[in-house]
């Protein structure tokens, strides 16, 4: 699924990052596709979001903005 609400790059910077340090921390090519799968809608992105220590619910507000 495409991201299809609105389109900010500071927050899908923002987005990108957590999938980018999640990918850091595990160092599985996985991870990294898995994130941003469904616009930042996987599981895997909330896994990353609670494990790299950010605010959950501040980043399921901004990727929920994104999908629209």
């Amino acid at each position: 699924q495409a991201c299809k609400g609105i389109y900010d790059r500071a927050i899908f910077r923002k987005l990108e990052l957590v999938c980018d340090d999640c990918y850091n921390l595990y160092r599985k090519p996985k991870v990294a596709t898995t994130c941003r799968d469904n616009c930042f809608a996987h599981s895997t992105f909330k896994y990353c979001v609670v494990n790299l220590g950010l605010d959950l619910e501040l980043f399921t507000y901004l990727s929920d903005m994104i999908r629209g």
